[in-house]
C-alpha cells in the first residue's frame, strides 16, 4: 500500500521501527510473510487509531485503469453502505491529492470522478 507523507509522519511518531520501503518510486507499507507489519498475533491492526490513508478507505482502491473501485478481493466489499461510501470517495479524494504532492504523481481525475459517479449511482434509486 502507499502511504502518503502524512501517513509516514503520523506512524513514525508512534513506531519507533521500520514500516515503509520504497518501490517503484512510491514509499509503502512494509509486509512480512505478505502481511501488514502492523497486523498482530490475533489480526487485529496495532496501529488502529494511526493507520495509513490506505487503510481508512478500504475495500476503496485507486486503480490507473477503471479508477476508483471497490476492491474485488475483499469479502465485505459488497456490503458497504452507502453512507460509507460516500465518505470514503470524499476521503479517496483526500489521499489522492496528497499523493500527487507527495510523489509529483499526475492521478486521472477524470477517470476518478468517473468512477464515482458509477460508485455512488448504485445509491441512488
Amino acid at each position: 500500500m502507499i502511504l502518503t507523507r502524512s501517513d509516514i509522519i503520523k506512524l513514525g511518531r508512534r513506531v519507533h521501527k521500520n514500516f515503509y520501503t520504497k518501490r517503484g518510486g512510491f514509499y509503502r507499507l512494509l509486509n512480512v510473510n505478505g502481511k501488514c507489519v502492523f497486523l498482530g498475533p490475533s489480526n487485529e491492526c496495532l496501529v488502529y487509531e494511526d493507520r495509513p490513508s490506505g487503510c481508512r478507505v478500504y475495500p476503496l482502491v485507486y486503480d490507473e485503469e477503471r479508477g476508483v473501485v471497490l476492491d474485488e478481493e475483499c469479502p465485505l466489499a459488497s456490503s458497504v453502505s452507502c453512507v460509507d461510501l460516500v465518505r470514503g470517495v470524499d476521503l479517496v479524494r483526500v489521499v489522492l491529492r496528497e499523493i500527487e504532492l507527495t510523489y509529483n504523481y499526475t492521478v486521472n481525475w477524470g477517470l476518478v470522478e468517473k468512477s464515482i459517479t458509477t460508485l455512488l449511482s448504485k445509491c441512488i434509486d
